[in-house]
């Protein structure tokens, strides 16, 4: 192996009888024991299992892929390979005009418009009229229960409960009855005079997306289809990534009992609803998502073919997982992660994108059908799937010291290997080996396609640090697609946000977030926060000041004389009044059309009243 001591930014060839290069110059011995690349952190159970899913998705890869893309000519050689960067062609950013004029709420009525706010308003007076009738029916409808005083919501209400929601993402306390009560310190008693608590805890529990007697073959996300549906419009609708987009999961928190929760020790919630997302690298923007509710069982049921394309329709709420279906669809994957990868980013093929994935979607054949469709593709990298060379299948940590790396070539991809503290394997579409610069905290040369993956491969987990900054559904709910509407919106604000940020990009999340609540409520509950605020002041005891009415132009009054206020000129004049009271005062202020020196703080306003109500005493 060839040890480099000396590294510039430039392309490290690696000539024909070279297995490797070293990016850490001068390492010590290599380590005593190896660790296979496949199965770092996996038990043998686990790995067996992720083995034979990826079998399995090599075979549905196969389904799609024309024979003559199944021939790849691996060599060390560089020279053979020829990946060249496709042109991003489309137009990133807001699809519709953003200026400096433009408000908070003026985007968030395109994000949540009349469609969403009508359904809302609808489904949820539906579900609390059924639900009292039947109650009423049951005799269990107890005289003091809250639903004996619901009435039918309206738009403002609703608006007002959304930017109540938003409220409580900026301000978390340990339980919602809080923020409708006054007892001191840390209180928000404003949140009563928008809403009684009463009646906010009546909208969250009877909240409600579809009619319950229209379910005629419901599924495991029926009642929040519709709801996934629109926001998944509008979030591809309203706005168009970049050319570096990433696909990953994201994992809402729920512990409760749920048949599809997902378990991922490798998110912050652990155990929750999963959603396979696809966001803009850099921004973070959601742009489009699927929520996972488990593995699809096979049927003996036809398919349902488009009229239009005649392609296979399939239901994005219907992930599968390895399961093979065997429909014949020579240009449309219908199963496995590529269905997943095809589903999510089919709308923005054969535009010139970049394409970030990590390793669970990954795979040689995925990433040349990718490019053969004018979008590029890189991403870790697991070394036991279709395809990959035979001579790094079987590269553990004994055959690389640290820093050392090894790359293969064909054509239109490269694989390349690099022995970090473990085996990082990777894949490319326009990468080759090329010494990046060195890193920040300890000083270390690492691959290019490895900074550029670590950069660019966090658009979804920038989106979920954004959202935990203010999470709406921090809040207790008994019911998991109302914690996942919660989610929805979160996402839907931070979104616009987004947007908003391209021609303000001098505010923060917290700032917008503050300017919507309060805008919504002054449009939609006619209540000015401001005022409350000082309110809550007066009330708390920190300040008497009294709130005034300031006049308009038109109601001013006019003065005839010019009895204002102007310096003296001097240091030390004595003041007029003071004087009459045999005091010493001095000041530095005078009438301007008396030109007598007076204290502005008492003797100014006494010397221009009455003598008859002078206060002499003070």
């Amino acid at each position: 192996m060839r040890v480099v001591d000396e590294l510039s930014d430039c392309d490290m060839d690696v000539d024909q009888d070279d297995e490797a290069v070293n990016l850490l110059p001068n390492m010590p011995a290599r380590d005593a024991l190896a660790e296979p690349a496949i199965e770092a952190d996996l038990t043998d159970f686990e790995a067996q299992v992720l083995l034979a899913e990826d079998r399995q998705n090599d075979l549905a890869l196969r389904e799609i892929v024309p024979r003559a893309d199944y021939n790849f000519e691996w060599d060390k050689d560089r020279r053979i390979f020829k990946g060249q960067r496709e042109t991003f062609t489309a137009s990133s950013g807001p699809t519709f005009p953003i200026t400096d004029q433009t408000r908070a709420v003026d985007i968030f009525y395109k994000m949540c418009d009349s469609d969403l706010l009508d359904r809302l308003c609808l489904e949820t007076n539906r579900y609390a009229s059924q639900k009292i009738t039947l109650l009423k029916t049951e005799n269990k409808l107890l005289p003091n229960s809250r639903l004996q005083r619901w009435t039918p919501i309206d738009k403002d209400e609703m608006i007002s409960f959304l930017a109540l929601t938003i409220l409580q993402g900026l301000y978390p306390l340990p339980d919602e009855e809080s923020y409708f009560s006054f007892n001191g310190f840390g209180s928000m008693p404003y949140f009563s005079r928008i809403m009684s608590y009463n009646r906010y805890f009546l909208i969250k529990s009877l909240l409600h997306f579809v009619d319950n007697q229209n379910l005629t073959e419901p599924t495991k996300l029926s009642k929040i289809q519709p709801i996934t549906d629109y926001f998944n419009e509008k979030f591809s609708s309203l706005y168009y990534p970049g050319q570096e987009i990433a696909i990953d999961e994201s994992l809402l928190k729920w512990h409760g009992r749920l048949g599809f929760a997902q378990k991922i020790l490798s998110k912050a919630a652990q155990v929750g609803v999963k959603t396979y997302e696809l966001c803009e690298s850099s921004s973070g923007y959601l742009w489009i998502f699927f929520v996972y509710a488990g593995k699809t069982k096979p049927t003996n049921t036809p398919p349902v073919v488009d009229d239009m394309t005649g392609h296979v329709q399939q239901h994005a709420h219907d992930m599968t997982g390895p399961e093979i279906d065997t429909t014949d669809s020579t240009d449309r994957p219908t199963t496995a992660t590529v269905k997943i990868v095809y589903d999510l980013v089919e709308p923005l093929l054969n535009k010139g994108h970049t394409l970030i994935m990590d390793n669970f979607y990954n795979s040689p054949l995925l990433v040349r059908c990718l490019k053969r469709q004018k979008t590029d593709c890189y991403g870790t990298l697991r070394l036991n799937r279709e395809f990959v060379p035979d001579s790094l299948k079987t590269l553990n940590q004994l055959d690389l010291r640290r820093g050392e790396v090894v790359a293969s070539y064909c054509s239109d991809l490269s694989v390349i290997v690099w022995r970090d503290a473990n085996i990082v394997s990777l894949i490319s579409t326009y990468h080759s080996l090329q010494v990046g610069t060195k890193t920040k905290y300890n000083g270390v040369y690492k691959p290019s396609i490895v900074l550029d993956y670590n950069k660019s491969m966090g658009g979804v987990d920038k989106k979920d640090q954004y959202l935990s900054a203010h999470p709406l559904e921090r809040c207790k709910n008994k019911v998991w697609y109302k914690k996942l509407f919660r989610r929805m919106f979160n996402a839907a604000i931070f979104n616009c946000f987004v947007i908003f940020a391209t021609s303000n990009p001098k505010i923060n999340q917290r700032q917008f977030r503050i300017m919507l609540a309060e805008d919504l409520l002054k449009i939609h509950r006619q209540i000015d926060l401001t005022d409350e605020k000082r309110l809550i002041t007066r009330r708390s005891g920190l300040t008497t000041k009294t709130s005034t009415v300031r006049p308009k132009t038109h109601q001013r009054p006019q003065l005839e004389h010019r009895h204002f206020p102007t310096r003296t000129g001097f240091k030390q004049s004595r003041c007029w009044m003071c004087a009459q009271r045999k005091a010493t005062a001095r000041t530095v202020w005078k009438c301007m059309e008396c030109d007598v020196n007076l204290c502005i703080e008492h003797c100014f306003m006494n010397y221009h009243i009455k003598p008859s109500v002078i206060d002499t005493t003070f």
